[in-house]
């Protein structure tokens, strides 16, 4: 008796989700950095994002490709270079700047 009162409805759950916005573009930058990638599988996990758009000085491609491997309605764009920054942040919702590590500065 009590397990069926603590269970929501499947129409309560999804009355809750209808208001948030999921179709963010969302933009990482420094996203090749020791804080920036696991950051950004996290966002390309997250059902609420619909673009990665993510961008640092160096090997940036090479995160895109492994993180568009993972199977998700996100898709990722690697940018890398000054010359890129603005196609990287071109119609973002979001831009998130990850913290450079003590231990690693630039």
């Amino acid at each position: 008796m009590f397990a069926r009162a603590a269970r929501p409805t499947v129409s309560l759950a999804r009355s809750l989700s209808t208001s948030t916005q999921n179709n963010a573009k969302v933009a990482v930058l420094g996203a090749s950095g020791g804080i920036g990638q696991p950051l950004s599988l996290l966002l390309k996990n997250s059902p609420l994002v619909s673009h990665l758009s993510l961008f640092d000085i160096a090997h940036t491609p090479g995160v895109a490709a492994d993180l568009s491997h993972i199977e998700t309605r996100a898709n990722v764009t690697g940018h890398m270079g000054p010359d890129q920054l603005d196609a990287a942040l071109q119609g973002c919702d979001v831009v998130v700047i990850p913290p450079v590590c003590p231990e690693n500065p630039a």
